[in-house]
């Protein structure tokens, strides 16, 4: 209770994914645990300035331990794919964005 106190409620988002590009992109997302085991994989179909997100696991939401995740993202059937490892905690959630026109069309933290 008194942790609440201090740092408020959990975020409930585990991650959310935008679109902040003027055309439609297929992206995929999958999750991995700490032991490389996929626990979460899914492909949406994004129109412009769309966002979707996904609600945290049980197991995120109510421990006060950092986590490390690693997020493999592909945009557009693989014309832009991108992997990286995101340490997550009860208060923090995955940001992946899409800006087509940047040098690094996705993005994450």
């Amino acid at each position: 209770m008194l942790t609440f106190l201090l740092v408020g409620p959990a975020e409930e988002n585990f991650f959310e994914l935008r679109n902040h590009d003027v055309g439609t992109h297929e992206v995929s997302v999958e999750i991995l645990n700490s032991h490389n085991e996929s626990i979460f994989k899914e492909s949406y179909k994004l129109r412009p300035d769309e966002s979707v997100s996904k609600t945290k696991p049980f197991n995120l939401k109510n421990s006060f331990e950092q986590k490390k995740y690693t997020f493999k993202v592909v945009l557009d059937n693989g014309v832009a794919k991108e992997k990286t490892s995101i340490s997550l905690h009860r208060w923090s959630t995955a940001i992946i964005d899409i800006y087509w026109n940047n040098e690094t069309p996705i993005m994450m933290e």
